[in-house]
């Protein structure tokens, strides 16, 4: 190997200057100084110490290894010749740095890579988002934003895929399982250059950059609490590492509704929309949104989730994109689009057989198969299918419980088992049919077998007890009017008199529907009775403890007098919307971000507002000055815990603006208490002490009594 001209001091101590590629491979590969000699300096030292600090039979070689690129020079004529074992030594190195390299690429673009943090729990990564840690540090909503690289511009940019930063500043998992604000991760250059090096010509035509969509898929499967149901987390990343034109690949669709449904948990995106901006038009005024990050995603997922409905590509994912884009029109309360697209995701469902499940098919002879997709290859690509079913189930009945608009697909219609476990689901355990559920055994909403039964299977039946009870409602006038013994009321001649309208209460479709709401609240297994056990908050248990408060309140606030000390109707939604408010000071008194529960919640805290309303209208026409009190309070608890969630979920500001729209009507304007122009409700009590005050007033009181009580009414007769 030639050295440089003056490379190497000759006795006066001069720095030795090699030129490019001069020194050995041993000491580049070890970022070392070498002197280009045969053997180096450098090799020589390590050598020797190996030697002498070797363990007893190790087997060294008598001689360093100590190899040079091949470079035509007449520089040194004592250069060694290029024998063929010098040969054999430089290929033999090149081969190791280009397995090595291999590796460290292999190793950087693994799923497991790329998750918040090397140091995550493993229970945190592979647990369902639907269940999430309380921190202890924080304050309700204190995991409001994800901070990311300030180049938003580059990664937005599908065009532009340079990123050169060496560092992000995300949230991060620590040991404790805390979530973490403005700590600066660093990650290995290997790790970074690796994923810039790989950037496919073909990328997907307005998807964001690759980081992007990582970071935001990472949020939603982090916080979202359908995300693991809707998609097989494991089988979704790793699908990411392929290339787009594979057909393993999530279709463009999905990428763009998720990023949609994610840009409400990081500031990634760019900024968020802000429902206090927008002035309140009434319930069903469609906001005119700004073109947002989250917009211009939508926009995409709809226009481009047609085209492949139009060529029959990929339904089921189109069925999974309808779900995402109802979550989306759901939390900014876009009523049209979210009643168009839930509609267009179980009509979808329907040709591809997601709704039933053999031997329950057609006896039409023509028809003989139930689907137009051909049978799922594992069990899990069948179990996801199910849960994009049930949850695209789930969100019709739940937005329709607040409109009079009928239901999207009728529960006749529906031969399909519940869902497995979430243990099951990710390990894809199968499940025979011989022990599972049928949704269309009425039975089965009270029975919880519990090797086949979680939260999301509980969830999944308060969903069926909104459509019964919706179904009852909105068909209950047809119904009588042809005769239909069920819905015929019986009359009491002790009771009533000849002219009067009979109960509707007294129906045997009535009677039964309301022993079933009553069953279904004592019916849940042990190991199913608090969501917030061991310091966690489960988000399907919380909200199908609130289904089940709110169902009662829709069977029986049409029928409820607050004016007659005896109606029942009244003393069960006031009883339940008391239950609907311990609920709220529960997951108020966590840490827990409450902007991150379903969006199902805010309705049922709205409807309890309302039962408040019409509660402290009779206590005022009583003038029962204590029970006013309460009540005011009570009220605005509920709506101080809607302003809470507003802060990051536009649907919880458009329930606080409807309810401080109906109280007013109801007990007039000193009801409500004024509202800066931000439209932020101020609260005459702090949250601490009104949390307190409210608790010690409400929490003994007979509900009966109560009742009769504001009706300024003595309870005994």
């Amino acid at each position: 190997m030639p050295k440089a001209p003056g490379s190497v001091g000759s006795g006066s101590g001069g720095a030795t200057v090699l030129k490019r590629n001069q020194a050995c491979h041993q000491c580049r590969r070890r970022k070392l100084t070498s002197d280009a000699r045969r053997p180096c300096s450098t090799c020589v030292r390590s050598h020797k110490h190996a030697r002498d600090h070797a363990q007893p039979g190790a087997n060294l070689p008598e001689r360093p290894e100590c190899t040079f690129d091949e470079v035509a020079t007449t520089e040194t004529p004592s250069a060694p010749s290029d024998s063929p074992k010098n040969r054999f030594e430089r290929l033999e190195t090149r081969i190791k740095e280009l397995e090595a390299l291999l590796s460290q690429k292999e190793q950087a673009t693994s799923p497991d890579a790329n998750l918040p943090s090397s140091s995550a729990p493993s229970s945190i990564q592979n647990s369902p988002a639907s269940i999430q840690s309380v921190p202890s540090n924080s304050r309700p909503g204190s995991a409001s934003t994800m901070s990311f690289p300030s180049d938003l511009e580059s990664l937005l940019s599908p065009s532009n895929l340079d990123m050169n930063a060496q560092t992000v500043n995300p949230y991060f998992w620590n040991g404790n399982s805390h979530l973490i604000e403005g700590a600066s991760v660093r990650i290995d250059p290997p790790l970074v250059s690796s994923h810039m090096d790989v950037i496919w010509s073909h990328w997907p035509v307005n998807i964001p950059h690759p980081e992007l969509i990582r970071h935001l898929v990472d949020m939603f499967f982090l916080f979202h609490p359908h995300a693991s149901r809707l998609f097989h987390r494991g089988t979704f990343i790793a699908s990411l590492s392929y290339p787009p034109d594979h057909p393993d690949f999530p279709i463009a669709p999905v990428l763009h509704a998720i990023c949609a449904v994610s840009a409400i948990y990081t500031a990634a995106g760019g900024p968020r929309t802000n429902a206090a901006d927008f002035p309140y038009e009434g319930q069903f005024a469609q906001p005119d949104l700004p073109d947002t990050f989250a917009e211009q995603q939508a926009t995409h997922a709809k226009e481009t989730v047609e085209k492949y409905l139009n060529k029959g590509q990929h339904l089921v994912q189109c069925v999974q994109t309808y779900v995402l884009l109802t979550w989306y029109y759901w939390c900014h309360s876009k009523w049209v689009e979210l009643f168009t697209c839930s509609g267009q995701s179980l009509r979808v469902a329907i040709p591809l057989g997601l709704n039933i499940c053999p031997p329950f098919r057609s006896l039409h002879g023509s028809s003989p198969s139930m689907s137009i997709i051909p049978p799922p290859r594992t069990p899990i690509e069948d179990e996801t299918r199910r849960n994009t079913f049930w949850l695209a189930y789930a969100v019709d009945r739940q937005h329709g419980s607040g409109t009079g608009w009928a239901l999207s697909l009728d529960d006749d219609d529906i031969a399909q088992v519940f869902p497995v476990t979430m243990e099951q689901f990710e390990l894809g355990i199968p499940v025979n049919y011989n022990v599972r559920q049928w949704c269309h055994v009425r039975e089965a909403v009270l029975f919880h077998p519990p090797d086949i039964t979680d939260s999301f299977s509980l969830y999944i039946k308060s969903t069926m007890l909104l459509s019964f009870i919706k179904n009852f409602n909105h068909r209950y006038k047809i119904k009588s009017n042809l005769g239909d013994t069920k819905f015929l009321p019986v009359r009491n001649l002790a009771t009533q008199g000849f002219g009067d309208q009979p109960d509707i209460r007294s129906s045997p479709a009535f009677l039964e529907l309301d022993q079933l709401l009553v069953s279904f609240r004592s019916s849940f297994p042990s190991n199913l009775k608090d969501p917030f056990r061991n310091g966690q908050v489960d988000t399907h248990l919380y909200t199908t403890f609130l289904t089940a408060h709110v169902s009662i309140i829709l069977l029986h606030e049409p029928h409820a007098n607050v004016d007659r000390a005896n109606c029942t109707s009244a003393a069960k939604i006031l009883e339940s919307a008391r239950a609907i408010l311990e609920l709220i000071y529960a997951v108020w008194s966590t840490n827990y971000d409450i902007g991150l529960l379903d969006y199902f919640c805010p309705f049922c805290w709205y409807l309890a507002g309302q039962c408040f309303g019409r509660f402290l209208r009779a206590a005022q026409d009583a003038a029962c000055v204590q029970q006013i009190d309460t009540l005011r309070a009570e009220l605005d608890f509920v709506r101080m815990a809607l302003s809470k969630m507003a802060e990051r979920v536009p649907l919880s500001y458009r329930y606080h603006r409807m309810l401080d729209a109906c109280i007013p009507e109801v007990c007039g304007p000193a009801a409500v208490h004024s509202s800066p122009a931000g439209g932020r409700p101020v609260s005459a009590v702090a949250d601490q002490p009104l949390l307190a005050s409210v608790s010690q007033m409400s929490a003994n009181q007979p509900d009966m009594a109560y009742f009769l009580k504001i009706n300024n009414l003595d309870p005994q007769p």
